[in-house]
């Protein structure tokens, strides 16, 4: 399994690195250490001067882009030496450019992009609901898997199954890459008022894992609003990851108020394992 962590400013980029190297440990991974140079940032200090203060500005862009630079250098080479001691093959680079163009043309010689959901991947861009990663998920095609508030083992799992193609194709994603496959406990989650309706949208995961050899999961079918049901009961069975199928066809500000990837990103207290 190759895992591309891409590097973000202050200390929640702790959280991923923790993260990615358990992830890695269990999973006979590779981690891949990115960071990159805001070539947005970098533009704008140049083209922020006025005509007659041009080689200035020009300086100045040279002197961010050093600075951000070393800074990279300096966090890829603390990054590198834990994973080193981990015991985990690595490799770390320097990219500079537009950050999310970046990120989607790193991800696809990787199978699993790992980060904290409240991250700073650029001087000015706070992401603090993960939308910069749910965006190189969607564009990249690659899984991604977000830390919570705090480093947690992983012992309890729950699929969210909604029903149709996301959640079979997360749950696939899953089974792919074999993550959590001895874990004590799994669980898939359908909510549904109607029983039968509830075991129509758990039978395809059911099957998914199955075949590729996972151990029977446990079942529980809830009526209620799917969002504070889901909310609820991963707070009930103290669930380590939720693996969720992206999200739906909202606004952001929808995803963040309504949605059931929005309410755990709020929450934060579980890592999300997430795919479109």
């Amino acid at each position: 399994m190759n895992i591309l962590l891409p590097v973000s400013r202050g200390g929640l980029f702790g959280l991923a690195l923790r993260l990615a190297i358990d992830t890695a440990k269990a999973h006979a991974g590779r981690i891949h250490v990115l960071f990159v140079v805001d070539a947005a940032e970098i533009e704008r200090i140049e083209s922020g001067a006025s005509p007659g203060a041009i080689h200035l500005a020009r300086r100045a862009a040279d002197e961010a882009r050093k600075r951000m630079t070393d800074e990279g250098a300096a966090s890829i080479a603390e990054a590198v030496r834990r994973i080193e001691d981990a015991g985990i093959p690595v490799r770390g680079e320097i990219r500079e450019g537009e950050v999310e163009r970046e990120l989607i043309a790193a991800a696809g010689a990787n199978d699993l992009l790992a980060s904290a959901a409240a991250s700073h991947f650029a001087p000015d861009r706070e992401d603090a609901s993960g939308k910069l990663v749910l965006s190189v998920m969607r564009e990249g095609g690659i899984p991604i898997l977000l830390s919570g508030s705090a480093p947690r083992p992983v012992r309890t799992i729950v699929a969210g199954c909604g029903g149709g193609s996301r959640s079979e194709r997360v749950v696939g994603a899953m089974a792919r890459l074999s993550l959590w496959k001895s874990s004590p406990r799994g669980i898939l989650l359908a909510v549904d008022d109607d029983p039968e309706g509830g075991r129509e949208r758990i039978a395809t995961p059911r099957r998914i894992l199955a075949d590729a050899g996972y151990p029977v999961w446990e079942e529980k079918i809830l009526p209620g609003p799917r969002a504070e049901t889901v909310l609820s009961f991963c707070e009930s069975v103290d669930a380590d990851v939720v693996v969720l199928g992206g999200w739906g066809e909202h606004r952001w500000d929808d995803l963040l108020g309504l949605s059931v990837t929005g309410r755990m990103l709020a929450d934060g207290q579980r890592h999300l394992f997430l795919y479109m």
